[in-house]
């Protein structure tokens, strides 16, 4: 079994360890606080109607309840992942949407992509890792 590695600088070990805790943490709350402020710009700063257009091309109906469904789970969902209630099925959406915007929307558009997959990459982990120890999960001690 491998063990873990040697620090580079080993006197930096101390403060690895006092804030490892918190790193995931802080990598949910900086996700789905930026989720939220995309739902944030659709919803009451009249972003929406460029969803429902895209919507509209694209096929995808009914494209005003898409478009508010999907800006409501970018903001709601955003702000849940931030704080981690409910977030495995939170996360799960979010990167359903994700996958839907990178199959539909960037590869045939051709446009860039490398965003869109560490968005891809984060909202994976969190699916997995769930809402982590200090989350309001696990303050109530439930988690899906």
């Amino acid at each position: 079994m491998a063990k873990n590695p040697t620090p580079l600088l080993p006197a930096l070990t101390p403060l690895y360890t006092a804030l490892e805790p918190f790193g995931y943490a802080i990598m949910r709350f900086a996700s789905g606080g930026i989720m939220a402020s995309f739902g944030w710009a659709k919803l009451f700063g009249g972003g929406i109607a460029r969803d429902v257009e895209l919507f509209h091309k694209l096929g995808l109906e009914p494209a005003n309840l898409l478009g508010y469904f999907t800006s409501g789970l970018e903001f709601y969902g955003g702000l849940m992942i931030a704080i981690g209630l409910l977030t495995r099925p939170v996360a799960a959406m979010l990167l359903g949407e994700l996958l839907v915007i990178l199959i539909m929307v960037i590869i045939p558009r051709g446009t860039e992509y490398q965003l869109t997959l560490v968005w891809i990459g984060a909202f994976s982990l969190i699916v997995v890792h769930g809402g982590g120890r200090i989350s309001v999960d696990r303050l109530i001690g439930r988690e899906f």
